[in-house]
């Protein structure tokens, strides 16, 4: 056998033993942790690794086997970021989940190992509500809320997309929410307010209980009940004067307490004389609003109230009714 055709045979070993290693060839490859983080507004799986050789392919997929997100690693990078909801920011993991993690040198797997989750879990409390009172209306201002992540995975409190609902009576109510996107790690704590868009009671309405809701969907609720308008209401005295055969209604003196949660404007009152309602219009007094825990006495100047003996007035202020006659 000639020297060129020995030289030939040694060439094509070498090279298919090349080809060889080649085809079999893996790095060294570790993963060294794997937990749930929030990475620019996603719940994200981040995997730290170490590899003796690049590319290294992140695949996430279902337990069904479909995949949720994929990624390439190039040297030097020894973390990377699946995300569990891609194209999604903000979005809360509802409920128990099972993933799987691969990783791949070109064709050849490297990885593979189950990752579960248990989900979002959070506790609510609404801790203070504030109000505004208005002639017409009692004026919902600002409720503030405290928020627990007793969960494994990121909680995501935010506008848009909108994972925190409020309601006023089961109707469903616009807010504007401050901070405007709230991230919560595991056994995180944050505070924040919702201040609601033209959310009003009419003051006939406040002889009842009015409930807010605030609901975190597929999570958790809490409730806080606006309590009836009970005030205590005396009628400390009428001044009436003669007027031809008739009587002349000048002024209604009033003992309000107001041991609510509220303010309370006195042009919700409500006066009856025999029977007959008297117009807001046609009376005046010398303060507006009663402060939660103020107690006012005061004297309503009344204008063309001409009215018959015998006299009753009565005075309705939300679920509270007083009289006076004589």
């Amino acid at each position: 056998m000639s020297i060129g055709r020995v030289l030939l045979i040694i060439s094509a070993v070498i090279l298919l033993l090349l080809i060889a290693g080649a085809l079999t060839y893996k790095p060294s490859f570790e993963v060294r942790g794997v937990g749930v983080v929030d990475h620019e507004g996603y719940p994200c799986l981040k995997i730290s690794f170490k590899t003796s050789d690049y590319p290294i392919t992140f695949r996430l997929l279902t337990e069904e086997g479909e995949l949720i997100d994929t990624y390439v690693a190039s040297k030097p990078e020894e973390v990377v970021y699946l995300h569990l909801t891609p194209f999604n920011p903000y979005t809360n993991i509802i409920g128990p989940k099972s993933y799987m993690i691969k990783a791949f040198y070109h064709d050849e797997e490297l990885y593979s190992s189950n990752f579960e989750v248990k989900g979002a879990r959070a506790e609510l409390k609404i801790k203070e509500v504030s109000f505004s009172s208005s002639t017409f209306s009692l004026k919902l201002e600002k409720l503030t809320l405290e928020v627990r992540n007793e969960g494994d995975v990121p909680l995501y409190l935010s506008g848009i997309p909108e994972n925190i609902e409020l309601y006023l009576d089961d109707s469903r109510r616009s807010f504007i929410l401050s901070p405007s996107t709230l991230i919560i790690e595991p056994g995180g704590i944050s505070s924040l307010s919702l201040e609601p868009v033209a959310s009003f009671i009419d003051p006939k309405y406040l002889d009842r209980e009015h409930e807010l809701d605030v609901v975190i969907p597929n999570l958790v609720r809490d409730s806080y009940t606006i309590e009836p308008l009970r005030p205590e209401l005396r009628i400390e005295n009428v001044g009436l004067r003669p007027f031809f055969d008739k009587w002349d209604l000048d002024n209604i003196t009033l003992t309000i307490s107001n041991g609510g949660s509220y303010p309370i404007s006195i042009r919700w009152l409500e006066i009856y004389v025999n029977e007959e309602p008297v117009s807001t219009f046609l009376w005046t007094s010398p303060i507006e609003i009663i402060g939660p825990g103020e107690e006012r006495t005061l004297t309503l100047d009344l204008s063309f109230i001409t009215t018959s003996r015998p006299l009753v007035v009565k005075v309705r202020l939300g679920a509270t009714e007083t009289s006076y006659s004589e």
